[in-house]
């Protein structure tokens, strides 16, 4: 390693500022990049939210000259582990010029001394800082901007990555479908609309209601019971405490579209969700990520104009999925999407492997696959640090 290049360990909030600066610098006169809301990252950064009450994580900068030039982030999931029974220990935040190999390598090596110190043996990400938020390495689909939530970095990181002794470890889909061509009146739109209504003759008991947001938190908390109940065989997947639930989902609150978010109802018991959420990106580029002192302003106003969305989930209780609960919450928001102006729909993320997800998907929405995102791992070196 030259004797000019520095990682070192931050510390203390003026080190994490210029750790969350960086991007805007690596990215600049990229269109594509969507800045993080600043205010909401640096609390992750600090460690002040309630996902560390089961984790702890680590930051590092690579420096020359006093430049940052890159950065990583080493995590300790303890509810992972603890779920799983496993030795894992995370990596995400990154960032680096792809050219400065030494740099990306010091990094990658000081999150992997810090981890192996804690006793961890295998190294896996990006994830900032769990997979339940953003995760995933872009490898396909760099010509549109990334949805809310959505990992999204230069094409030359993957051969970065390899050449760092990184490997696959799975491959995260997603797709994204044209509401204009499930309209009332297209082969496709007419499809959908028959399997809804066939569905519902069948099943009659079958109601569809919205998030009630005078009593946002009880929802959000059954909604997400719902997803917990339907994941819990998901690979990866960990649940989520009540308080991480109830932290995220208040600061969504105020920029949700109650029309996407809706529960699926079996003779008044829940039975499955749809939760989906505006393209909140666009309006953070317009104000690069900055709410304050008067960003919010055209936050709300750049919002109003979007006509994107993304699908976080679509859940059905296993009891309940010869029902064709999944079809029917699919057809509900294709509706409510053509209804409220949005033209384009994500739905992500998808495991490579989950069949019955991206057969439904395939199958419901005629969508295209126009992004991969990849979580890579590596042996941690019982020496190293």
């Amino acid at each position: 390693m030259p004797s000019d290049l520095v990682i070192r360990r931050v510390e203390g909030a003026r080190a994490r500022k210029r750790f969350a600066h960086l991007p805007w610098r690596l990215y600049r006169g990229d269109a594509h990049w969507a800045p993080p809301l600043a205010g909401a990252q640096a609390k992750v950064l600090a460690g002040r939210t309630p996902f560390f009450e089961r984790a702890e994580m680590s930051l590092f900068l690579a420096e020359r000259g006093g430049e940052a030039l890159g950065r990583i982030a080493a995590i300790h999931n303890r509810a992972h582990n603890e779920h799983y029974r496993d030795t894992t220990g995370f990596f995400g935040f990154f960032e680096c010029d792809a050219r400065d190999v030494e740099a990306a390598a010091g990094l990658f090596d000081a999150a992997e001394g810090w981890l192996a110190a804690r006793g961890l043996t295998t190294l896996r990400g990006p994830v900032s800082p769990s997979m339940s938020a953003e995760c995933g390495l872009l490898i396909e689909g760099f010509d549109r901007p990334p949805m809310p939530l959505m990992a999204y970095n230069p094409p030359s990181y993957p051969a970065l990555f390899e050449s760092l002794g990184l490997r696959k470890c799975k491959d995260l889909y997603a797709y994204l479908v044209d509401a204009h061509k499930l309209c009332p009146g297209t082969s496709a739109g007419d499809r959908l609309e028959r399997l809804a209504c066939a569905i519902q003759r069948r099943n009659p008991e079958i109601t569809i209601r919205s998030i009630d947001m005078r009593n946002y938190s009880r929802d959000i908390l059954l909604f997400m019971s719902i997803f917990d109940e339907a994941r819990k065989h998901n690979w990866g997947y960990v649940p989520s405490s009540q308080k991480e639930i109830l932290y995220s989902t208040t600061r969504l609150k105020a920029v949700v579209d109650p029309d996407l978010i809706f529960l699926a109802e079996v003779a008044g018991e829940p039975a499955g969700a749809m939760l989906a959420i505006p393209n909140l990106n666009r309006a953070l580029s317009a104000v690069k990520g900055r709410l304050f002192p008067l960003g919010f302003l055209r936050f709300f106003r750049e919002l109003e104009r979007v006509n994107e969305a993304r699908v976080l989930g679509v859940a059905a209780l296993p009891a309940y999925r010869a029902k064709g609960i999944t079809a029917l919450l699919f057809c509900e928001q294709v509706r409510r999407c053509l209804a409220s102006g949005y033209r384009w729909v994500e739905a992500s993320w998808v495991l490579e492997d989950n069949q019955m997800s991206n057969e439904s998907i395939i199958g419901a929405l005629v969508p295209t696959r126009y992004k991969t995102y990849r979580l890579y791992e590596k042996p941690i070196s019982p020496v190293a640090g």
